[in-house]
């Protein structure tokens, strides 16, 4: 299992570092999202490669992945996953949820989805194509695909709106807490 770096944070933590991890954003045409994904999955099965593929609105950056990837890993190498796929634990991350069932309904595509994120986890590298665009690290995500991804208002108002995502990664980093 690749173990991505971690960086020495000032108070003795460590935190993810997205270096290594490859991610790109595919826009769709809505209704084209499930085909986009079973396609992507069945490159990846035959390349026995690990990727998660989700709905691109509710990722926003490199870093989210990067982090949920980073605590999935963690939670793996500790016997506290949820799953025995890296996939699907860092779905759980990613999606700041404790419960899969929810962290599916959340994050996985639908109709409606009109951009899709691809991360390789492990394995064989995928063969990118042309119109996967990388991940930025990070983005100033819109309000209400923050409410989407159930943060509150209230939050909202704690922070500047350049320091959204930081709300974001710390939904990721209390899932730990939730799953006890």
């Amino acid at each position: 299992m690749a173990v991505y770096p971690r960086i020495s944070m000032s108070d003795g933590t460590e935190a993810p570092s997205a270096e290594g991890l490859n991610a790109w954003k595919l826009e769709v045409k809505p209704g084209e999202a499930r085909d986009v994904m079973q396609r992507i999955l069945e490159a990846a099965k035959n390349r026995h490669a690990d990727v998660l593929v989700v709905d691109g609105a509710l990722v926003f950056g490199l870093e989210h992945i990067a982090s949920a990837v980073f605590h999935a890993r963690k939670a793996i190498a500790e016997g506290r996953n949820s799953s025995e796929s890296l996939a699907m634990e860092s779905l759980l991350y990613a999606s700041g949820e404790r419960q899969l069932s929810s962290a599916i309904r959340k994050m996985s595509v639908d109709d409606t989805t009109t951009s899709v994120v691809i991360a390789h986890l492990e394995g064989e590298n995928l063969d990118r194509q042309k119109e996967w665009t990388p991940l930025p690290r990070t983005s100033v995500p819109k309000r209400d695909d923050l409410i989407r991804f159930g943060i509150l208002d209230e939050e909202l108002a704690t922070v500047n709106p350049g320091d959204r995502v930081d709300l974001v990664l710390e939904k990721i980093a209390a899932v730990d807490i939730l799953k006890k």
